[in-house]
């Protein structure tokens, strides 16, 4: 099994995040939820909240507002209504 995976975050502004990662914790509409490598394919629609994710080397955040997020392959992909990198990592 992988011990990273692919995670992109965008915006209808820009792409924010390209990179591999260990491990990633979204705000689903209904509450958190954690990826791991080998996670099972999901949608989810996505709430207000911090995106954090990181790897061996640190966590990074991201303040988000909204959207959706899919999980297929070992590909984690974020389109976020709203998204701004924060060092605050508080919910």
């Amino acid at each position: 099994m992988a011990e990273t995976f692919q995670l992109e975050v965008a915006t209808p502004e820009k792409l924010l995040v390209n990179e591999q990662v260990g491990q990633a914790e979204l705000p689903g509409k209904d509450g958190y939820f954690g990826v791991l490598p080998g996670h099972a394919p999901l949608l989810s629609a996505l709430g207000a909240g911090i995106l954090s994710f990181g790897s061996g080397g640190g966590q990074r955040y991201l303040k988000i507002e909204g959207g959706f997020a899919e999980v297929l392959n070992d590909h984690v992909s974020v389109l976020a209504e709203h998204a701004e990198f924060t060092e605050n990592p508080e919910r």
